[in-house]
């Protein structure tokens, strides 16, 4: 118990059991007096002062502790010699009696005598406290301190034999813990192993300077490594109890009494001591006195082998579970009632006889009583010093502790401490709705239970709680719900229902939170029926992308898009959810619901045609999607996704006869831009200016259009132009003339369009007519004749001709280039592009059409350098033509001499 000087609560009350004990008989000789007790099972055994022993055995019927007359046995039927010990020895069925230094054999439960002999000069015997025989019929070792020797012995049912004896003279009293005894003889205690025969003298009983001067030794167990002895000066002089360890050294501190005691005994952690009238009770713990208990004549003080248990209501009234709603019935009232009756029984080893009150045993107050009279005097520290060094041994043990842990989690909270609450709410098995109930009534689900006496000290806040206190219960939930799916939770169903309500609620109105907190939580497995009201908070805190996530974490995707449209289309705001459009086209891609692909699929993309049409076209899809109705679909839709369709179909799946409609689309895409956007009218103007200003050598229009995309405040048309005239020049088959038709008005404006055209028509001298003087585009000129017309930029010109152009087609376009090159009207132009062309592919040219068609002004150091190749090709055609003729005369030499 904690330190106190007036305890709240008395360590023990007195119990009656037996008041009209028959001491006397007809063959008793003056006044009688129970000098000791013994209790086993539903029996007391009383031993007298006459010699004999009464035995008494409980009424089964009695509500009350009441006990009925069974027989009286005289010990030595000669003499009546004082009873001075019973001990009881249940598995060999025997009862030992110490009575005039001898002991004597009785059999259990009856008491009859049985033919074992004698041990004589005895003055005191012990059991070994560490080692009781428990299972019947398992032989006992009894340890008897005579007059001169330390003796143990076996005892069976049937027999007794000596194991060892020990020398140790005048031996008046010893109790035994495994090998260690302490032993007391007229002048000191001494410490014991009766296995190594090791002595430590410890000190003398008497302090008083007259050597004459005798005290009675008293020696109790304490634990299995202490022991009780007291000391003093005189019987009137105050004494002392010592606790001595195996090590002969003191352990604890001292107890003193204001007078020497004629008996102790100890029932942890408790000391009682008889000293003249009275009982008293020390705690061994804080060696205070707790209890004094007066009689009017010196009472008998025993400690039995079994202990008696008696119910205490009070207790049970305090640990009983109670529903939480005061108006609430059920049957499992009745059965907490009983399982608390049972639960508040006391046990005690202690009984005492009074010659005016009769047998009474001395019940212990529950622990909870103590720890509860302490909250009422508020008396905190001295509470958390008690269940400090307090230990679960029972399953009543159990529910104290829980019981004061809750009251202590319920006044911290009260305090303001939330740290401290939170630690007892996790260490008292607390339902955590009671702690839910503290902050929002509403969210506890279900009926919980409490103890009866915790329910009484329960106070619900007046004012909303503060940060730290939620700060604390989001801490202490979470906890909770890493208990999910533990067996050992009752009404787990309940339970988690309201932690998870609970939890979500404290989240949102905890400043501190995070996203990712959030998140975990709407992405772990939400119970079925927390579920609605999870989804009601995160709506009402505008919390939607987490509420999608829960959703996801329930796989219900139709309101997970719905959710997410609702975010995309601006109707519910959420900053959470970024890149929305993406993350829509990437879970459809997943989702195997064929009708929520289509729904949301075809709604992103009227939003968004690029995300849109790649739900429905990527190879990563889940869904099985029929063409047909996709092609109608998306043609409903129109503009950019009917595009980006048709461009997935021909150049992705190579469906080549949707090209024509793809590239009548690009045109009339093109045209609407050249006739309906004057700012993009003014750029591509502005583009052929700056171009054409740019001295060769210089890179393809296409190119350049590409590099100045950034800076143009017409992008989107720039992109949908090159995207055109990339589909123009590729290898699908389109309706060229009809396209050409199309945008012949608006040639000014789309003249790189009208090279491709022509060249798809074979119009190469109007193609390089365009490029060479209203383009000035001389670098696609050369791409052009080298590829046959297919190609109108590179951004470095090959060396290799591809094979699927000839020679000739080739030769034919270079010449149709030179022509236009000397038309340039810029000299420094026409002499660098027609040098460039002579000099990289003049060997495509024949000689004399060049030497007839360069202007006779030209000077020979122009063209000195195509001159040269053309001189070398000649005469390397020379000599290839005179080497094939020398083969030919040799060949057909060798087949006139064959013939």
């Amino acid at each position: 118990m904690a330190s106190t000087d007036d305890p709240p609560v008395a360590p023990y009350i007195l119990q009656p059991l037996l008041s009209d004990v028959l001491l006397v008989s007809e063959e008793s000789e003056g006044p009688v007096e129970i000098t000791c007790i013994e209790a086993w099972h539903s029996s007391l055994y009383l031993g007298t002062s006459s010699g004999e022993i009464l035995h008494y055995f409980q009424d089964p019927t009695s509500n009350l502790p009441s006990y009925m007359f069974a027989s009286r046995q005289v010990v030595h039927p000669s003499r009546p010699y004082p009873i001075t010990r019973i001990l009881l020895l249940p598995t060999v069925s025997q009862a030992l009696v110490l009575s005039r230094n001898s002991i004597a054999f009785f059999s259990l439960p009856e008491f009859s005598p049985l033919a074992l002999g004698r041990i004589r000069e005895v003055n005191s015997m012990s059991l070994d406290l560490d080692r009781i025989p428990i299972d019947a019929g398992e032989e006992v070792r009894v340890t008897v301190f005579t007059k001169k020797l330390i003796r143990i012995v076996r005892i069976r049912e049937k027999e007794l034999r000596l194991i060892k004896d020990i020398d140790y003279p005048s031996a008046l009293v010893g109790v035994q813990r495994s090998s260690m005894a302490l032993v007391a003889n007229e002048k000191t205690y001494d410490l014991i192993d009766l296995n190594s025969v090791q002595k430590i003298p410890l000190f003398a009983i008497s302090s008083s300077p007259d050597s004459d001067v005798l005290l009675q030794p008293h020696v109790a167990s304490v634990s299995s490594g202490e022991f009780l002895v007291c000391s003093g000066t005189s019987e009137d002089e105050p004494a002392v109890g010592s606790v001595i360890n195996l090590d002969g050294e003191m352990s604890r501190g001292s107890i003193v009494w204001n007078g020497y005691p004629s008996v102790i005994a100890v029932e942890y952690p408790y000391c009682a001591a008889v000293i003249g009238n009275e009982l008293q009770f020390h705690s061994l713990q804080t060696q205070q006195l707790l209890q004094t208990i007066p009689f009017t004549s010196p009472p008998s003080l025993s400690i039995v082998s079994t202990t008696y248990s008696m119910p205490f209501p009070r207790l049970a009234e305090k640990f009983v579970l109670v529903p939480y709603v005061d108006d609430f019935d059920s049957p499992r009232r009745e059965d907490e009632r009983q399982i608390a009756s049972r639960l508040a029984t006391v046990s005690s080893s202690l009984f005492i006889f009074s010659s005016e009150l009769g047998v009474q045993c001395l019940v212990p107050t529950p622990v909870l009583l103590h720890l509860d009279a302490l909250f009422e005097n508020g008396k905190i520290d001295d509470i958390l010093e008690a269940i400090d060094r307090n230990e679960e041994t029972s399953e009543r043990a159990f529910h104290e502790l829980m019981y004061i842990r809750q009251k202590l989690s319920l006044y911290y909270f009260e305090q303001g401490n939330f740290v401290e609450a939170e630690k007892y709410w996790n260490e008292s098995n607390f339902d955590p709705r009671i702690v839910i109930a503290l902050f929002n009534h509403d969210d506890v689900k279900g009926v919980p239970w409490l103890y009866a006496g915790v329910k009484q000290t329960l106070k619900m806040p007046e004012t909303e709680p503060s940060l730290e206190a939620l700060m604390v219960v989001k801490h202490y939930l979470a906890g909770w719900l890493e208990k999910k799916g533990f067996e050992s939770v009752i009404d787990a169903k309940e339970v988690f229902h309201s932690v998870e309500v609970a939890y979500l609620r404290v989240l949102l109105k905890t400043p501190m939170t995070t996203k990712e907190e959030i998140y975990n939580f709407t992405d772990s497995t939400v119970d079925e029926e927390s579920f609605p009201e999870s989804v009601k908070l995160l709506e009402a805190a505008h919390k939607y992308f987490a509420l999608s996530r829960l959703y996801q974490s329930r796989k219900m995707v139709a309101h997970v898009c719905d959710t997410w449209r609702r975010i995309i289309s601006g109707q519910w705001e959420d900053n959470e959810f970024t890149d929305g459009e993406h993350k829509m086209m990437e879970y459809l891609l997943r989702c195997k619901d064929e009708k929520i692909v289509w729904e949301y699929g075809l709604w992103l993309m009227r939003r968004n045609a690029e995300l849109g049409v790649q739900v429905f076209v990527d190879d990563r899809r889940k869904t099985k999607i029929d063409a047909a109705k996709l092609k109608d679909e998306v043609r409903k839709v129109g503009g950019e996704a009917w595009r980006l369709y048709l461009e997935n179909v021909v150049f992705i799946q190579q469906h080549l006869e949707f090209a024509n409609e793809l590239v009548l689309l690009y045109t009339n895409d093109v045209i609407e831009v050249v006739e309906s956007n004057e700012d993009a009218r003014q750029e591509i103007i502005k583009s052929y200016q700056e171009y054409r200003a740019l001295a060769p050598p210089k890179v393809a229009y296409t190119l350049f259009l590409e590099d100045h995309k950034a800076q143009s405040k017409t992008q989107d048309s720039i992109t949908m132009r090159l995207k055109f005239l990339n589909v123009l020049q590729s290898d699908v088959d389109y309706d060229v003339q009809e396209v050409l038709r199309r945008i012949k008005p608006h040639e000014d404006f789309l003249i790189t369009e009208m090279v491709i055209l022509y060249g798809k028509l074979s119009l190469h001298h109007s193609a390089l007519h365009i490029l060479c003087h209203s383009l000035a585009d001389y670098d696609t000129a050369f791409a052009y004749c080298l590829y046959g017309g297919h190609v109108i930029h590179a951004d470095d010109m090959p060396t290799v001709v591809a094979t699927s152009v000839s020679r000739e087609q080739q030769s034919e376009l270079f010449r149709l280039l030179l022509i236009e090159f000397l038309k340039l009207k810029a000299t420094e132009d026409r002499i660098k592009c027609t040098k460039r062309l002579l000099e990289g592919w003049g060997n495509l040219l024949d000689l004399q059409f060049v030497l007839q068609t360069i202007p006779d002004s030209w000077s020979v150091e122009l063209i000195s350098g195509f001159l040269i190749s053309s001189v070398r090709e000649l005469l390397k055609t020379k000599k290839e033509s005179s080497l094939m003729r020398g083969l030919s005369r040799e060949e057909n030499f060798r087949v006139s001499i064959l013939r």
